[in-house]
């Protein structure tokens, strides 16, 4: 897929959404800070969003380390430190290696910090596996690794079940197997099983470790050394990172390790030490008077404030029953709300209501997993928390209500149980606008009027009634899982019995490699001869892999379109729960719609951008000449060029009656065009496909033959043959066979491309959809490219960038989502 435009246009989305709705991208408008209020948008709120855990920002030894430091050494000292470090360097590096009882390094920031040790750390024997919730800033980092062919890949988040399987496999190939952590995880605020880890290192040699205890820094552990040193001494293969940003309130970084000589390679060789600018005077000199704090017994006393009003925290949250996402001991928490279009009415329900909390939304968390997340810090009293609580659980039953979305739903996004004491139902007349749509199901459409489903999307390409009677019978009662497809039907009345909705979705399995690069799926075709099912997914898409069009009829001048979009994403994730599915999609979109395309992505779909598709709107040309003379200039040179000058050696005759063997060549040149390009990798059609086509009268079958005095091969065969749908006056060529013996003399893609343009002009046809791919050549006829998309949503928790080279595809463990690991 178009991943890596799609990811970002949706990150885009997703944050200029936050932006316009108020909550994102705010500004404080206050003149001087002191304590837990701020003021936004004119109106002071308590700030639940800060990770200044314990208050320090606005101590008065900070402040006066850091004005000292200026004053001593000004503003900057800007000079790279593989020259020259400023004398604060080496006195706060001094007091931390008190703290950590371990070699340290100082960086200005932690993302620099990662980006300095792990590439030095890594050798290129190595193997790298991600906990796939490690912060943006570990990933960045390991993103360094991949160009010099080092083996990264994600795994479950926290499932050391799962990593001791993949060190079982890698140990025999690599030399280390450097596992990447959080130490609390930034956005759900649970922990990483330290203890366990460790177990996991003194059993396997090869592990080593590397965590990033950026929340838990100041927050536990002896002198506030973090969340990881609260177990005692740094392991011997592990190493720390912890950010000074947060609760030590000062910025910068610190880099831990288990041995001199490591710290000496990563300060000598990591890139950003050597070439990005230092920590300024005034940050290194807070920095030193915060850590004369954590070298202190006053440290606990902060710890165990901040401990007490997260304790009290908890006990709000379960006595007004929101529900939290992960219990630990952490400042950090998380609420469920499950799609995105909850999140940005909470998070301005709130600000509204005087209470900042953060909104928990993709890329930082999965699209289905937003959530509400807000920080405790030791400046907030007990009587702030319960008020903020008790507002959130108040609003929470208000915007769910207008969001339609139900605790169930919310439960069953985080794959939750309910909690028993909660009696859930589902609020069905809310969805349903009070009762006024009516939703028809079917499984067939033998059960819905010819006529009716015909006036909403028999011209929109080849799934008209007739269309989609074909591909049931095709794609049913065979003997292979490709070659069975599930189809359902969808139409949404209102209450004059007006369609509002109509669709058709088909459940079939997919190559998850299907719109990806060729370079890419040619490699894992290899692994498909050993195994045909390996990187395949079952998806539950609107349309089917055998069409292409507009496969949604909405009418949005309706009142209640939105209404009916969401009884179609409450149907298609009852088909995704029915048939196992791990993927959905909606698909093809044409026209760019910014308020369809926001209301897709408020309810958890990521926008992918799909291949052009090419229609030839115009066929009401009267002559060659006036053909030729609607193309471009390079258009009418090419088709003079490659098509034209060789016509009169070829003829083109319709097929009508074909024999068993001739449909038996028909299939295997189709199978020559299907394995010669991996462009659209799916599988093969079904020979039976072929066999209905011929009993169909809207399938017109021709066949494109160098005359016998050309033919100096002596081939007597058809070289081209073609398959296509006629619906509505729309020509729609949809399979196309070739034998390449004459291909590179005449061109005879070229050739079978002009063939039907004619054979549609000659059936009155008024338009022709051409389909995706071969770009170029139908570009050169006179198609028109038209930008196509699709919404996307995945079961699992990994987002649109998990394809994306081959070191995705090594080992079908690794990389299979649904077997819980997936490399990048």
């Amino acid at each position: 897929m178009a991943k890596n435009s799609s990811f970002i246009d949706t990150i885009d989305q997703i944050i200029t959404d936050g932006v316009k709705k108020g909550i994102l991208h705010l500004n404080n408008e206050d003149d001087f800070l002191q304590g837990n209020l701020i003021k936004l948008k004119g109106k002071d709120v308590v700030n639940f969003g800060s990770c200044s855990y314990l208050g320090l920002e606005f101590d008065r030894r900070l402040k006066d380390g850091a004005i000292d430091a200026i004053e001593k050494y000004g503003t900057q000292f800007s000079e790279s430190r593989a020259y020259v470090s400023i004398k604060l360097y080496k006195d706060l590096e001094e007091h931390f290696e008190k703290i950590f009882k371990a070699s340290v390094i100082i960086s200005p920031t932690t993302t620099l910090g990662h980006i300095a040790a792990v590439p030095v750390l890594v050798s290129q024997n190595d193997a790298v596996i991600i906990d796939h919730q490690a912060h943006n800033s570990i990933q960045t980092a390991c993103n360094l690794l991949k160009p010099k062919g080092i083996h990264v890949e994600l795994v479950r988040h926290n499932r050391l079940d799962i990593l001791e399987e993949r060190i079982k496999e890698l140990k025999s190939k690599h030399e280390k197997i450097w596992y990447m952590a959080d130490g609390i995880y930034s956005m759900y605020g649970d922990a990483c099983p330290v203890k366990e880890l460790y177990a996991l290192m003194d059993k396997y040699k090869e592990l080593n470790l590397y965590v990033d205890d950026a929340h838990g820094m100041s927050c536990f552990g002896a002198n506030g050394g973090g969340y990881v040193m609260s177990f005692g001494s740094l392991h011997p293969r592990a190493v720390l990172a912890v950010s000074l940003a947060k609760a030590f309130a000062t910025g910068g970084a610190v880099l831990v390790f288990p041995d001199k000589e490591m710290a000496r390679k990563v300060r000598t060789c990591g890139g950003p030490l050597i070439t990005s600018g230092p920590m300024q005077p005034s940050a290194l000199g807070a920095a030193i008077a915060s850590a004369k704090i954590h070298l202190s017994d006053e440290i606990y006393e902060l710890q165990n404030t901040l401990q007490d009003n997260i304790q009290f925290a908890r006990l709000m949250i379960k006595k007004y029953g929101l529900p939290i996402i992960s219990a630990s001991a952490a400042p950090v928490f998380f609420i469920g709300v499950s799609l995105p279009k909850l999140g940005y009415n909470m998070v301005r329900r709130m600000l509204n209501d005087g209470y900042y909390l953060n909104l928990g939304i993709f890329p930082a968390v999965p699209m289905k997993n937003t959530g509400i997340r807000f920080t405790i810090t030791c400046l907030h009293t007990f009587s702030q928390i319960e008020k903020m609580i008790e507002r959130m659980a108040q609003h929470l039953t208000i915007a769910m209500q207008e969001e339609e979305i139900t605790l169930n739903q919310i439960y069953s996004a985080f794959k939750m149980p309910v909690p028993s004491d909660m009696q859930i139902e589902e609020q069905v007349a809310s969805i349903l606008n009070a009762g006024s749509l009516v939703v028809e199901e079917y499984k067939t459409i033998h059960a819905i009027e010819q006529d009716e489903w015909n006036n909403l999307l028999g011209s929109k390409g080849s799934f008209d009634w007739n269309g989609l009677q074909f591909l049931e019978k095709s794609f049913t009662n065979n003997k292979i899982a490709e070659e069975n497809w599930e189809f359902d039907y969808l139409l949404v009345r209102d209450a004059s019995n007006k369609v509002i909705l109509a669709t058709f979705l088909t459940t079939a399995l997919w190559k998850d490699d299907m719109l990806s690069h060729a370079s890419i799926s040619e490699q894992i075709e290899e692994q498909r001869i050993h195994d045909p099912y390996f990187l395949t997914s079952k998806v539950v898409s609107i349309g089917s892999l055998l069409t292409e069009g507009e496969h949604l009829f909405l009418d949005k001048n309706s009142p209640h379109w939105k209404s009916a979009l969401q009884l179609l994403f409450k149907y298609i994730s009852q088909l995704q729960e029915k048939y196992e599915a791990s993927n959905l999609m909606i698909r093809d979109f044409i026209c760019e719609d910014a308020e369809v395309d926001s209301y897709f992505v408020d309810n958890g779909y990521f926008k992918v951008n799909m291949p052009n598709s090419y229609v030839i709107e115009d066929l009401n040309w009267k002559s060659t000449e006036d053909y030729l003379q609607r193309l471009s200039s390079n258009g009418r040179y090419d088709v003079k060029r490659y098509v034209l000058r060789d016509e009169y050696k070829f003829e083109i005759k319709v097929v009508n009656d074909p024999t068993e063997a001739d449909l038996e060549l028909y299939y295997n040149m189709y199978l020559n065009v299907k394995n010669n390009s991996l462009a659209l990798n799916t599988f093969n059609l079904p020979f039976k496909v072929f066999k209905n086509m011929v009993n169909n009268k809207q399938w017109d079958i021709t066949k494109l033959i160098l005359k016998p005095e050309f033919d100096n091969k002596n081939l007597n065969k058809p070289l081209a043959v073609m398959f296509c749908y006629v619906a509505d006056s729309n020509y729609i060529p949809m399979i196309l066979g070739l034998d390449y013996s004459y291909h590179k003399e005449y061109r005879v893609y070229k050739q079978a491309m002009y063939s039907i343009i004619k054979r549609a002009k000659a059936l009155n046809c008024k338009k022709m959809y051409m389909g995706f791919a071969a770009d170029s050549e139908k570009r050169m006829f006179g198609a028109q490219a038209r930008t196509t998309y699709g919404y996307m949503q995945t079961k699992e928790n990994y987002n649109l960038e998990v394809l994306g080279s081959y070191n995705a595809y090594q080992n079908k463990q690794t990389v299979k989502i649904k077997n819980d690991t997936v490399s990048i």
